[in-house]
C-alpha cells in the first residue's frame, strides 16, 4: 500500500470509528463527528454587492485563526465538527450542525479604527441560522448572525468513506447580527437595515475522508516533482562520472621525463 492509500485508509478509519460507536443510536439521536483532522472545509465566497458595500462604508475584511484567504472575497473556514443523523438502511444523512471553531472573520473600520471579529461560526441547519461570537472592544457576545438557504442540496457518498457536499446561499444579516455589527465597528445605526438587504454570498461546505493538507504537511515528504528533479540530477551525475572515467582510460599515455623506456 503506498503512502497515499495509507493516508486515505487512516482518514476513513478515523471517521469510521466515530460512526461505529454511534450507529446503534443512529435512528434515535444525532451523531457528532470530530472533523478537525479531516479535509472538512466551508468556503465563503462574498458577492460583489457585499464587497462593494463594505468598501463604501470604509470597512476592510480579513480572516484570522485557522481561516485562510483563497482569493479576492473568497475565504476558507475549516470545519471542526459536524452533527448529523445517519441511517445505514437505506443510506441517508441529514445535517444538523456544522461548526468552524478556531476561525474568525475580521473587520476594521478605516474611519474610526474600530475592530470587530465574527468568530467560532456554527451553521444550524434546522433553523437556517449562522451563529457566532461577536468580539470587539466592548467584549464578547454570542448570537445569530446570518440567515441562509440551502441553495445546493446535500449530497453524500459512501464510496471510499462518507463524503458530504452542500451549498448555503443567500447569506443575510439577522436583525441582531446587523445591529451588533454596526455597533461594534462604530458604523452609523441607519446602515444596519442597509446591511440586512445585502446578500453576503455563499458557503460551500465539503467533508471528505482525507487528512487535512496542513496536518500531513507537518511530516515533510518529497513531492513527485522533487523526486523527478532528483532523479534527473542523479542521472546527469552518473553520466558525467562515466564520461570522465572513459576519457581517463582512453587518454594517450605520456611518458614522464626521465622515465625508463
Amino acid at each position: 500500500m503506498n503512502h497515499i492509500a495509507l493516508r486515505r485508509a487512516l482518514a476513513w478509519l478515523s471517521l469510521s470509528v466515530g460512526l461505529s460507536g454511534a450507529v446503534p443510536a443512529a435512528f434515535a439521536s444525532p451523531i457528532k463527528l470530530d472533523t478537525t483532522w479531516l479535509d472538512a472545509n466551508g468556503r465563503l465566497t462574498l458577492t460583489t454587492d457585499a464587497r462593494q458595500t463594505l468598501a463604501l462604508t470604509g470597512i476592510d475584511m480579513s480572516v484570522g485563526g485557522k481561516a485562510t484567504t483563497l482569493g479576492e472575497g473568497v475565504f476558507n473556514l475549516p470545519i471542526s465538527q459536524i452533527t448529523a443523523d445517519v441511517k445505514l438502511l437505506p443510506p441517508s444523512l441529514t445535517m444538523q450542525l456544522a461548526q468552524a471553531k478556531g476561525s474568525s472573520l475580521d473587520f476594521a473600520n478605516t474611519l474610526t479604527q474600530a475592530k470587530a471579529s465574527l468568530a467560532d461560526l456554527s451553521m444550524d441547519f434546522n433553523s437556517h441560522l449562522v451563529y457566532g461570537d461577536v468580539l470587539s472592544a466592548a467584549g464578547k457576545s454570542r448570537l445569530s448572525l446570518f440567515t441562509f438557504d440551502v441553495t445546493s442540496p446535500l449530497t453524500f457518498s459512501l464510496k471510499g468513506g462518507i463524503s458530504v457536499n452542500m451549498t448555503l446561499g443567500n447569506l443575510h444579516f439577522t436583525d441582531e447580527g446587523a445591529a451588533s455589527f454596526v455597533r461594534a465597528l462604530g458604523v452609523p445605526d441607519f446602515l444596519a437595515p442597509v446591511l440586512q438587504q445585502v446578500d453576503f454570498g455563499a458557503i460551500d461546505a465539503r467533508v471528505v475522508p482525507w487528512f487535512r493538507t496542513a496536518v500531513v504537511a507537518s511530516v515533510p515528504e518529497p513531492s513527485s516533482g522533487l523526486l523527478w528533479a532528483m532523479g534527473l540530477a542523479m542521472a546527469a551525475l552518473m553520466v558525467r562520472k562515466r564520461a570522465h572515467s572513459g576519457a581517463h582510460r582512453n587518454a594517450p599515455h605520456m611518458a614522464l621525463p626521465g622515465a625508463h623506456r
